[in-house]
């Protein structure tokens, strides 16, 4: 039953995606200016993060090679399709294509070179070569219009006619779906993957490569095979972005893209495609939410609310493991939903006392009244890593991920358990014997 349940919210909320760009066609009532182009954008370039997210929680999360240059390997698929398009006039489809390919190809190569060695290399060695790939493009202004930006033709440069909709060329709505569609089958294809025998040797290798290479799994080969895939699905997402900004640059590769992409497949759930792919939409979302003016007092309730939350959780759990025994699947979620709603009504009887103290204070120390509001667009990226910071050390497994085992796996799980037990509780009966 719960299987069904989270598949029919899955079918849901792709069903809602679908229907986002044509919802005052089929919702009339919905208020004016609910959605418009700015947002299919933010959801356009939530869906290019979210095929990042994904494809590096394959990498890192299934197989355990972490790598700085997914977001180099993006760079090498929009280049490769701005180029061809530029001396070669190819269309978006091959460009694409070609980007994809190019991609993959780099993959290979910097995979037979480092993937014969440990993680730590591949770390140092992707951030080396995503640096300079970067460096060579913003120093060939010749060919690439350096810092200037490369411009891209759009995905439809003579617009789109289907039956009774047209679709000029700067229209948001055919990338919208594009991009979608193109989430969806990378999405699928990974997930086939990560459930198939190649998968599993993933794991293995990720838990022990000893003991996987012991066992007869072909290390080297499958290390190399998830990178030059992953690599692939980057330059795949970057080529189909840059044909939908219409305008690249050396700055899309920077260690600080990259290190957000990485954060919203741990906030998601590294372990799960699916969960970083939602992470990297709903974290990009915030991102552009978060790109504005806000209250002093609305600062200081969120802040109360992230607290206090995990605070009262904390003790719940420790209390309820010294009395009662570890809290387990849906009785450690309503304790986290319980927490949750404790710190927001706290946050609401409490916001305006402590914001007057703070202003009360710095008034002390500085002499003059703090501002009565806060641009978040200095401050977005400061939050964005406490609460990175917060869930590696109390929610190892990222914030949706453990949801998402409750829905899929928790039959696998008892299973699981109920044969280790089974196995202790034989080997203590052989012992005594």
């Amino acid at each position: 039953m719960r299987k069904y349940i989270a598949w029919t919210i899955g079918f849901s909320l792709v069903i809602v995606l679908a229907l986002i760009p044509l919802a005052y066609d089929v919702f009339s009532f919905l208020p004016p200016g609910l959605i418009n182009n700015y947002t299919l954008h933010v959801l356009i370039i939530g869906f290019f993060y979210a095929m990042l997210a994904s494809s590096w929680s394959l990498l890192m999360g299934y197989a355990g090679q972490f790598s700085f240059a997914h977001m180099a390997f993006a760079g090498i698929g929009a280049y490769t399709t701005g180029l061809m398009g530029r001396y070669l006039a190819t269309n978006a489809v091959i460009g694409i294509i070609s980007g994809t390919l190019m991609a993959g190809l780099f993959g290979l190569i910097i995979g037979m070179l480092v993937l014969r060695l440990r993680k730590t290399y591949l770390a140092l060695f992707t951030i080396a070569f995503a640096e300079i790939l970067r460096l060579i493009l913003s120093a060939e202004k010749d060919y690439t219009e350096g810092p200037n930006g490369l411009p891209v033709e759009p995905l439809f440069p003579n617009g789109l006619n289907l039956g009774i909709y047209h679709f000029s060329r700067v229209d948001v709505i055919p990338p919208y779906y594009v991009m979608l569609v193109l989430l969806l089958i990378t999405l699928a294809l990974m997930s086939w993957l990560a459930a198939s025998r190649f998968g599993l040797f993933l794991k293995a290798i990720r838990e022990d490569e000893e003991a996987a290479a012991a066992l007869g799994v072909d290390v080297v080969r499958y290390k190399i095979l998830v990178f030059v895939i992953t690599s692939m699905a980057a330059g795949l997402a970057g080529a189909a972005r840059a044909h939908y900004v219409t305008v690249i640059a050396p700055n899309d590769m920077i260690i600080l893209w990259m290190s957000i992409v990485i954060t919203m497949s741990v906030l998601g759930g590294i372990e799960s495609l699916v969960a970083s792919a939602i992470g990297g939409i709903v974290i990009f979302w915030a991102l552009e939410y978060l790109r504005s003016n806000f209250p002093l007092s609305s600062i200081t309730s969120v802040i109360i609310i992230v607290l206090l939350t995990i605070i009262i959780f904390q003790l719940a759990r420790y209390t309820a493991r010294r009395y009662f025994g570890p809290l387990k699947g849906a009785f450690n979620a309503a304790v986290g939903l319980v927490s949750f709603i404790l710190s927001l009504l706290i946050a609401q009887l409490t916001a305006e006392p402590v914001t007057t103290l703070i202003s009360y204070a710095y008034y002390d120390i500085t002499g003059h009244l703090p501002p009565g509001t806060v641009d978040m667009s200095a401050w977005r990226l400061v939050f964005f890593g406490l609460v990175l910071m917060f869930t590696l050390r109390f929610y190892q497994n990222g914030l949706l991920y453990p949801l998402m085992q409750y829905f899929f796996r928790s039959g696998e799980m008892a299973e699981t358990v109920a044969k280790r037990d089974a196995a202790s509780g034989l080997a203590e009966v052989e012992a005594s014997l």
